[in-house]
C-alpha cells in the first residue's frame, strides 16, 4: 500500500494482469494523444481560458489497454475496485497527518545531497508514524540484497551496511512483492527476521514496511518498528508512510542522479586535465627536441675542436690535461641532453651498468641551491656498487625522493636530510626486511627526513597516482607514483618507515650487477685511429660543425668536401657521381632533409654509401636510417674515434653490402 497502489496501471501489473512493457506502451499512447491535442504553438491565453476545445476526450488508460487487447472488462473490474477503495482510504486520512507527510516530503526534496536526504528521511519517518526505531534499506541491483543504509534506534550503529538476502525477512518480502506489509505482532509472522534483534538487542514487537518506488522503479524499502505508545501500527500509518516513502524515493533518485552527473563531470574534468597535461608534455618534448638538435651541433664543434687541440698537444702537458677536462665536461653535457630527451620520451631508455652514487651526488648538487639555509644535508655515498638500469630514471628517483623530503621539513627550523647508499645482502628469508625478491646483493638508497611524518592512512596511498596531501595547486600527486614505477621496472623494491612527528625514511633496493670498484669508463687516450685517402662529402647547415668535421677527417688523410645546402650537394653528386666515396649528412636542413637528399641521390642510380649523423630528429632513428638505406647512423655529438671507425667500416665494405629498396622504403 504505497502511494502508487491506487494507480490503475500499477495495480494491474501487481496483479499480473499485464506486463510492465505493456503498461509503458499504453502510457506512451496516452501521452502522444495529449501532445497531438495540445500543440506546442497553442496560445497560452486560449489554454487558460478554455476557448480552444479538444476534438475528442482523452482516452483513459483502461480504454487503451482494452483497445490493444491486453485486458478485457472482466479483468479490469477488480483493479478498478481496489483503486476506488484506496482513494477512499486516502480521503479519510487525518488531514493533519497527511499534510504533515506532504510537508515532510517537500522538505526532503529541498536538497540533492544524498547523505542529507537519507538522514532527513529517517528523521521524519519516525515522526510521521510515532515509531521508536526505523531503517532505510537500499536495493543493491547487482545482488538483489537490501542494504541497511540509515538505521535509527537502540544500537543502530551495529546494523550499518548489514545485508539482507533477497526475499529474507519482512523487508525482503516487501521488496519482492512491491507492496506494503503491516505486522501487528512479529511473534505470529514467520516472515520476521529475528537476526536483526540479536544484533541490536532491541525486541521488535510490531513493524510496518513499505516499498520505496520512483517512476515504477524499486529503490529500497522503508521500515518502522514499535510505536512509542506501545500500540500497533494501523492502516492509516501504512497509508501515511506510503505517501512519505514516495516523496522519499523521488528525493533519493534525484540525489543519486545528481551524484552520478557530478561524478561524470569530475571524470570529464580529469580527462581534460590529463589531455592538457599530455599537450604540455608534448610541447616540452618538441622544445626539448629543438634544443637537443641545436645544442648537439654546438657540442659537436666543442668536442671536435677539443680533440683536435689534444692531438696537437703534449700528452703530459698542462694544456693536454685542461683539454681532457673540457672533453670530460662535454661528455657530461652530452649525457644531460640524453636525459632531457628521455624525460620528454623522445629517446630510447637504455639499461646499462651505472654507478648510482655519482648520480645521487649530482642530484644533491642540483638541489642544494633551492633548499632553505636551515636544511642540513648529511650524505654517505661512498658505496660504489653498480646496478643495471637507466641513469635518467635513477636520477628521477633520487630527485623526487629528496625533493619530497625537503618539502616535508619546510616548516622545521633545523631539518636534516640524510641520503646514504649501502650494499646489503638478502638471504633466502629475511626477518628484518620483508621482500619477495631473490636472495643476493642489493644496493640500498636511503632518503630520510626529520619532518612531520605521515599517519598510516596516508602511507597506504602515497604511491597512488594523483594522491597528494599538498594544498591545491602545489602538487600533482604523481611524484611517488613515478618513483614506484621506475623502481619496479628496475627489478627493485621501495619501503617506507614513518612515525607522525618524527619524520620518514624511504629505502629503495636495486639488484647489484657489480660489487664495488669503479665503473667501466672508456679510455680517452690518443689511440691510433684508422686512416684513409677517399673523397668524402659532408653536408650540414652548421658552418662551425662542417669546419671541425672537415679538419678532423682531413687529419686522418681523407679528402673532404663540405656543403651547407642539401640541394647543391645533390647537384654536385649528380654532376660527378664517381668522384665521391661517401656522403655524410645531417637530418634537419633547410630546403631538403637528409633522408630526402639520400632519395634524390639514389634516384639517378648512384651507389655512393650514406652516413646519417644528426643531433636529434623525431623522424629519424637508427632503425629508420637502416630501413632507408643508410650505411650507418651516428648521434651527435660524435667523437673523432667513433667517426673514424664508422667511416672506415663503411668504406671497407663491399658495395653490395648497402641494400636499398627505393620503392618500399621511401
Amino acid at each position: 500500500m504505497n502511494i502508487h497502489s491506487h494507480l490503475l496501471g500499477d495495480l494491474l501489473v501487481g496483479m499480473g494482469t499485464i506486463s510492465q512493457d505493456q503498461l509503458e506502451e499504453a502510457l506512451q499512447t496516452q501521452h502522444e494523444f495529449f501532445e497531438d491535442a495540445f500543440q506546442l504553438d497553442m496560445d497560452r491565453t486560449e489554454l487558460v481560458s478554455g476557448t480552444r476545445k479538444m476534438d475528442a476526450h482523452p482516452p483513459k488508460l483502461g480504454q487503451i489497454l482494452i483497445q490493444k487487447g491486453y485486458v478485457n472488462e472482466e479483468q479490469l473490474m477488480p483493479a478498478l475496485k481496489i483503486q476506488n477503495r484506496q482513494i477512499e482510504n486516502l480521503s479519510r486520512l487525518n488531514s493533519e497527518k497527511l499534510a504533515k507527510a506532504l510537508q515532510v516530503g517537500f522538505v526532503i526534496n529541498s536538497t540533492i545531497d544524498l547523505e542529507e536526504v537519507l538522514n532527513l528521511i529517517m528523521k521524519y519517518a519516525n515522526i510521521v508514524t510515532d515509531a521508536v526505531a526505523s531503517t532505510l534499506m537500499l536495493l543493491d541491483e547487482k545482488t538483489g540484497e537490501l542494504v541497511f543504509s540509515i538505521p535509527t534506534g537502540p544500537n543502530a550503529e551495529h546494523l550499518k551496511d548489514v545485508r539482507i538476502p533477497p526475499g529474507a525477512g519482512v523487508a525482503g518480502w516487501v521488496a519482492e512483492n512491491q507492496t506494503s506489509l503491516l505486522v501487528p505482532d512479529t511473534r505470529e509472522d514467520e516472515r520476521f527476521y529475528p537476526q536483526i534483534d540479536d544484533m541490536t538487542g532491541m525486541e521488535t514487537r510490531s513493524l510496518l514496511c513499505v516499498p520505496m518506488k520512483s517512476k515504477r522503479k524499486l529503490i529500497g524499502v522503508l521500515e518502522v518498528m514499535n510505536k512509542k505508545d506501545n500500540t500497533f501500527f494501523t492502516e492509516d500509518d501504512a497509508l501515511i508512510l506510503g505517501v512519505f516513502s514516495h516523496h522519499a524515493a523521488i528525493a533519493i533518485e534525484n540525489a543519486m542522479l545528481f551524484n552520478s552527473m557530478k561524478n561524470r563531470l569530475e571524470r570529464e574534468k580529469m580527462i581534460e586535465q590529463k589531455m592538457a597535461e599530455s599537450a604540455r608534455l608534448q610541447a616540452i618534448g618538441t622544445l626539448a627536441g629543438g634544443i637537443a638538435h641545436d645544442f648537439n651541433n654546438i657540442l659537436s664543434a666543442i668536442m671536435g675542436y677539443t680533440e683536435l687541440a689534444r692531438m696537437d698537444s703534449e700528452e703530459l702537458s698542462s694544456q693536454h690535461a685542461n683539454l681532457t677536462k673540457i672533453q670530460a665536461a662535454s661528455d657530461r653535457a652530452r649525457d644531460l641532453i640524453h636525459q632531457i630527451l628521455a624525460f620528454s620520451r623522445q629517446a630510447e631508455v637504455e639499461s646499462r651498468p651505472i654507478q648510482v652514487n655519482i648520480i645521487v651526488k649530482e642530484v644533491l648538487k642540483l638541489l642544494q641551491a633551492s633548499f632553505p639555509k636551515t636544511l642540513r644535508i648529511v650524505e654517505d655515498l661512498a658505496c660504489s656498487s653498480m646496478i643495471l638500469g637507466d641513469a635518467t630514471r635513477i636520477h628521477q628517483v633520487a630527485m623526487n625522493l629528496c625533493t619530497n623530503a625537503a618539502q616535508a621539513m619546510k616548516e622545521k627550523q633545523n631539518g636534516i636530510l640524510t641520503v646514504s647508499l649501502e650494499q646489503v645482502t638478502f638471504p633466502a628469508s629475511s626477518e628484518k626486511i620483508d621482500t619477495a625478491f631473490p636472495p643476493g646483493p642489493y644496493l640500498k638508497l636511503r632518503v630520510a627526513d626529520t619532518g612531520n611524518g605521515m599517519p598510516s592512512h596516508v602511507v597506504e596511498r602515497i604511491f597512488e597516482p594523483f594522491f597528494t596531501t599538498k594544498p591545491k595547486g602545489q602538487g600533482t600527486g604523481m611524484g611517488l607514483s613515478v618513483v614506484h614505477g621506475i623502481v619496479k621496472n628496475h627489478g627493485g623494491d621501495i619501503q617506507v618507515q614513518t612515525t607522525p612527528g618524527e619524520g620518514s625514511v624511504f629505502d629503495v633496493f636495486f639488484p647489484v650487477v657489480q660489487q664495488g670498484g669503479q665503473p667501466v669508463v672508456k679510455k680517452k687516450s690518443l689511440e691510433k685511429l684508422p686512416r684513409g685517402e677517399e673523397h668524402i662529402l659532408v653536408v650540414d647547415d652548421d658552418i662551425m660543425l662542417l669546419d671541425v668535421t672537415k679538419r678532423s677527417l682531413a687529419s686522418l688523410g681523407y679528402h673532404v668536401t663540405i656543403e651547407t645546402n642539401s640541394l647543391d650537394a645533390v647537384k654536385k653528386v649528380r654532376a660527378h657521381p664517381d668522384e665521391y666515396d661517401l656522403v655524410i649528412t645531417d637530418m634537419s636542413m633547410p630546403g631538403m632533409n637528409g633522408d630526402e637528399m639520400a632519395l634524390a641521390i639514389r634516384a639517378f642510380g648512384s651507389g655512393i654509401p650514406l652516413l646519417m649523423c644528426t643531433g636529434f630528429s623525431a623522424n629519424m632513428s637508427e632503425d629508420i636510417a637502416q630501413k632507408k638505406g643508410f650505411a650507418a647512423f651516428l648521434m651527435k655529438p660524435v667523437q673523432l674515434g667513433d667517426l673514424a671507425r664508422v667511416v672506415r667500416r663503411i668504406l671497407d665494405a663491399a658495395p653490395t653490402s648497402v641494400a636499398f629498396d627505393m620503392q618500399n622504403q621511401f
